[in-house]
């Protein structure tokens, strides 16, 4: 895994800017699908009250998921509809061939009539009344216009590399950091035996590792192993338990409870979903 290091500040000022002068909803994510900011406007309006769901959550998260692994493959901006209707662009942030991030558009209609998509969201036993009062005030797009914005999110990708706001591999400690972390990741890992094993104080690894992944480096600990235990839940037939274990886990409850918090959904419930 590339180490990079985010301007946090100057990609939070571009998206505001790109938000305030087109009206269109966007948010900047890092490799892992994990945002650096608080994307306010998508909580408002049609969206806020889906997501007063849990399992109207749950499929946005999955929604946005599946946008961004289509990216990811494609390694071009990608169009979907999402599952309340509707459409959301993705586009990646590549460097020497590899996908380091991405950006990600959406909350916008192309269906005048919310009948149309009505069917989507039903079983949500939410108020049909605010949904579609909700939804009839959006502003509808054109094919022409999903195209003209995903041409320029592509734009902004290359703008996003050009001012570095993001620069890959620069720090030989945070290097052998992950690397120690991707050996060891079935193992307890305290911040005492990271920085042991990378020869740093941990002063300095838990500033590095705010400054490389704007998160804690037990943060950064759970991250990877919860994408390791997605993998593991999609291939294998072992016990929720067993890979919890595998993982480095202490416990199935705390587990269950980490990956729910980055996924939006149980482990169980993610194994059913994908088989």
């Amino acid at each position: 895994m590339a180490v990079i290091n985010y301007d946090v500040e100057k990609l939070k000022n571009v998206i505001s800017d790109f938000y305030n002068s087109t009206g269109v909803n966007i948010n900047f994510l890092k490799k892992d699908f994990t945002s650096i900011s608080d994307r306010t406007p998508w909580r408002e309006g049609y969206c806020s009250i889906i997501q007063r769901s849990s399992e109207g959550r749950s499929r946005c998260m999955r929604s946005d998921k599946c946008i961004l692994e289509k990216c990811s493959l494609s390694k071009k901006a990608e169009v979907h509809v999402c599952h309340a209707g509707l459409v959301d662009v993705a586009a990646p942030v590549v460097y020497n061939g590899d996908v380091i991030a991405y950006l990600i558009l959406g909350q916008m209609k192309k269906e005048e009539d919310f009948s149309a998509v009505e069917k989507y969201i039903s079983d949500l036993e939410l108020d049909i009344d605010a949904l579609k009062e909700n939804y009839d005030k959006m502003t509808v797009y054109d094919e022409q216009r999903f195209k003209s914005i995903a041409n320029l999110a592509t734009m902004l990708t290359k703008y996003i590399m050009l001012e570095s706001m993001l620069k890959p591999g620069v720090n030989a400690y945070v290097e052998k950091a992950v690397a120690f972390i991707e050996n060891n990741i079935e193992n307890p890992l305290s911040i005492q035996e990271i920085s042991k094993g990378v020869s740093v104080s941990k002063t300095a690894l838990y500033k590095y590792f705010h400054e490389y992944f704007d998160c804690t480096v037990s943060e950064y600990v759970n991250r990877r192993r919860v994408e390791k235990s997605v993998d593991m839940l999609k291939n294998t037939n072992l016990s929720i338990e067993i890979i919890s274990q595998k993982v480095g886990f202490v416990s199935t409850s705390y587990f269950s409870r980490i990956f729910k918090a980055q996924k939006g959904i149980t482990p169980l419930k993610f194994r059913k979903d994908n088989n």
